[in-house]
């Protein structure tokens, strides 16, 4: 069995995409995943399977959902591995001032992190930092001048829709729960 990190986009935000984290665990074990945890209400789940293709996996948890929960959820699936290489790449400054906020943007498939670039146009540097990574994007904003960074287009842009976000105490957190078995959790 491998360990793989599920992220669902939308889920429990602004009262919206309402979904049961218990239920959704209850669900996804029903339908063959097994050591199923989630992290937090905003749709973060670590589980094991004998199944390798993320693809695969991503396509089953989101018909489980449609299925069971009647929500349309976009999923992006990580093995373990593979999220662990994506936080041990991330660019020096992420994550390290605390006077700017650290978004990890993650992509949905077969979305990719050049389509953000494109659409936010030329960054601010003295007040924002956009890295891309591996179908992800590392993304710092000043605090302070959040109100002036690119990230008002990226919102009302429709790449915003095909992507889902993590802030960096989540996104680092979630390496951890990957390697914790489900009694330490």
């Amino acid at each position: 069995m491998n360990s793989y990190l599920a992220l669902l986009r939308g889920v429990n935000v602004g009262g919206k995409g309402l979904l049961s984290m218990s239920e959704l665990k209850n669900t996804l074990t029903t339908d063959g995943l097994s050591e199923v945890r989630t992290y937090i209400n905003s749709g973060n789940i670590i589980f094991s399977s004998a199944v390798t293709d993320t693809d695969k996996l991503a396509a089953l948890i989101r018909s489980s959902i449609e299925r069971e929960h009647k929500l349309t959820v976009d999923v992006a699936v990580f093995s373990k591995s593979d999220w662990e290489q994506i936080i041990a790449a991330a660019p020096a400054w992420w994550g390290k001032d605390n006077t700017w906020k650290h978004n990890l943007l993650v992509m949905i498939r077969p979305h990719e992190p050049q389509d953000v670039i494109t659409a936010i146009g030329q960054l601010k540097p003295e007040i924002e930092a956009i890295k891309v990574g591996d179908g992800v994007l590392y993304q710092s904003l000043s605090l302070a001048s959040f109100g002036r960074t690119t990230v008002h287009k990226l919102v009302s842009s429709p790449v915003y829709k095909q992507m889902t976000i993590r802030n960096y105490n989540t996104a680092t957190k979630l390496v951890g729960l990957l390697g914790a078995t489900s009694r330490e959790v």
